[in-house]
């Protein structure tokens, strides 16, 4: 998928079966690269808090 960046340099990203379910429930790209984002910094968040205890 390319994800186009305003003036800057487009983005691209490869389509896997969850940005294809994402894209099932709302077409736009950039909603499930958002939905995507989101789940990456939620797992992020979470290992950090499990590693601190």
């Amino acid at each position: 998928m390319e994800l186009q960046n305003g003036n800057a340099a487009p983005s691209y990203v490869a389509g896997t079966e969850n940005f294809y379910a994402i894209t099932r429930y709302n077409w736009s790209s950039y909603y499930a690269m958002a939905v995507i984002e989101l789940g990456q910094a939620v797992k992020a968040e979470r290992e950090a808090a499990q590693q601190s205890q």
